[in-house]
């Protein structure tokens, strides 16, 4: 692997002269937050707080997508499909590995079909990581091996040293730009190698969340959706507490459930096919036109999300739904976020 160094001040000058050629996408503070949006103002770049609570999934997977436009008569279609480059940058450990769950679940190889949508926008982004540095209050990615400190899935991944970041060079792409704006990198030390060492087993010790995941998803496996091993009076409790809002689903950085909604104007000569986010909590994600529906009870709905997340997807696409970003222990008001039942099924 390739390691280089960057001084604290010439990355933003690096980012400038990217953003002038490229679409450039970066954590910025706004009203409530700090959130990924494309600038125009580098000086807006905003890296010493924690993740946003919208992840990147949505650059790749939005919220509402238009998919294709079609018109009445010839019936000729027109596909919406956004092919310019771009750099996605700031992105934390959590959700490159969330990420990398997306991709598993939008291929052929695990999903069954390529979905060009997703990849179209996936395969022309260029991914620039951060490492994390302090364990939030609500993390746990530590306990889902996404972090604090990335592995893979990125082009570039930084490491903030005492003036200066540490850059790990890790796709042919990462290596093509690095080379092409030389002028900014030196060659990193040994030393730069031990120090970022030494602080990913600080940042370690630094999480006080002590669940063991593993053990959790083995009682999940053992009962099999059953009730054998974990009640349903269990689920019934978790259910009441839940308030239906969906929260949980809009800020999950791995979340891929959706709806097709088609509309047209007026005097339905002109229409399009828009993909929406859908959240599995809801009473209406699984009813059928005739009116039935297997997941008319809460109780289950939640239950089928905890599979979801903890088992299933492990067995579907080899990863856990869950990467330990905390957005879901933000948002929850009914604190029933999946680190609190994942502690309450270990402690049965």
């Amino acid at each position: 692997m390739i390691l280089l160094t960057i001084e604290r001040e010439r990355l933003l000058k690096f980012l400038n002269e990217l953003k002038r050629e490229t679409e450039l996408i970066v954590p910025v503070q706004r009203l409530g937050g700090v959130t990924f949006e494309q600038i125009e103002d580098i000086d807006e770049v905003n890296l010493l707080e924690g993740n946003p609570l919208s992840s990147p999934k949505q650059f790749f997977f939005p919220q509402t997508d238009q998919l294709f436009q079609l018109r009445k008569g010839a019936f000729t279609f027109k596909e919406k499909l956004k092919r310019k480059k771009r750099i996605l940058f700031g992105i934390r450990p959590c959700d490159l590995a969330a990420l990398e769950f997306c991709d598993r679940f939008f291929s052929r190889e695990h999903g069954g079909y390529e979905d060009i949508y997703y990849w179209i926008r996936r395969r022309n982004t260029f991914l620039v990581g951060i490492n994390c540095l302090k364990a939030e209050e609500n993390c746990f990615c530590f306990l889902c091996g996404s972090g604090p400190f990335a592995r893979r899935g990125y082009d570039l991944q930084l490491t903030p040293l005492e003036d200066f970041y540490l850059v790990e060079v890790g796709s042919s792409p990462g290596d093509k730009l690095v080379s092409s704006y030389s002028h900014y990198f030196s060659a990193a030390s040994p030393g730069d190698r031990r120090e970022k060492e030494t602080l990913e087993e600080r940042t370690k010790k630094e999480f006080s969340h002590k669940i063991d995941l593993q053990k959790v998803t083995n009682k999940l496996s053992k009962d099999g959706f059953s009730g054998a091993v974990i009640k349903n009076e269990f689920w019934e409790e978790i259910g009441d507490r839940c308030l239906d809002c969906g929260g949980c689903n809009y800020v999950c950085p791995t979340c891929t459930c959706f709806s097709i909604l088609d509309k047209t104007d007026r005097n339905i000569e002109v229409g399009e096919r828009m993909r929406i986010w859908d959240s599995c909590n809801f009473s209406g994600f699984t009813r059928m036109a005739s009116g039935a529906n297997p997941g008319a009870n809460k109780r289950d709905r939640i239950k089928r999300r905890v599979f979801c997340k903890l088992l299933f997807s492990q067995e579907n696409q080899g990863l856990p739904g869950c990467v330990g970003c905390g957005r879901c222990l933000k948002v929850c008001y009914g604190e029933i976020d999946i680190l609190r039942i994942a502690g309450e099924i270990q402690a049965k």
